[in-house]
């Protein structure tokens, strides 16, 4: 019966998304050198290696812009994120503190970062987070895109997916499902004041 029927569908996603307010802790348990990497992941959605290997030749403050490179990104294809007003505060103050270096976040010691694992599971620790992958910021941010409005197909061109289908387990949009079924009963009000006026 098995080999007829075929192996059940395996769902070993995991998903997590921070809460404000573990968020808020998250970031105030960072040493110094990581608080800008998680506020960039959470600000743009972008990959740990994506952030890691940031060079300010991929950025332009003055058009507001992050390039991803081919070589950059997982899916070697180049792709433009937006700076929002919080991420360019933490890329104006690290440009004056990068001494010339061509990338972006650096350890504070002023060399180039090629892991965060060890500072990031010890902030979760200090911040009393448990279950937290980096990536799972991803997921945060791509999450809050959607539930603020963001359209997804939006949020997939961020995230840099080929596939919108893709993009749909990263976001969990209960809020703008809820705020949908709340206009229909809106809608039902309109429609009753007109049928009784």
């Amino acid at each position: 019966p098995v080999s007829i029927a075929g192996m059940l569908e395996e769902n070993n996603l995991m998903e997590r998304i921070l809460s404000p307010e573990e968020q808020g802790r998250l970031i105030e348990a960072s040493i110094g050198y990581l608080k800008p990497i998680i506020s960039t992941a959470l600000n743009t959605g972008m990959r740990r290696g994506e952030i890691l290997g940031l060079k300010w030749s991929d950025v332009d403050m003055d058009a507001g812009l992050i390039t991803v490179s081919q070589t950059n990104s997982k899916s070697k294809k180049q792709r433009k994120i937006f700076i929002n007003r919080i991420l360019r505060k933490e890329l104006a103050e690290l440009k004056l503190k990068s001494g010339g270096n061509e990338f972006v976040f650096l350890s504070d010691k002023g060399r180039r970062l090629k892991e965060v694992k060890n500072g990031f599971d010890a902030a979760c620790r200090r911040a009393g987070i448990e279950g937290l992958r980096f990536h799972d910021l991803r997921h945060t941010a791509a999450t809050r895109m959607i539930e603020s409005g963001g359209s997804i197909v939006a949020v997939c061109k961020i995230l840099g997916h080929s596939d919108i289908k893709t993009t749909m387990r990263y976001t969990h949009p209960e809020s703008s499902v809820k705020e949908a079924l709340e206009n229909l009963a809106n809608f039902d009000k309109i429609t009753t004041n007109i049928t009784t006026n």
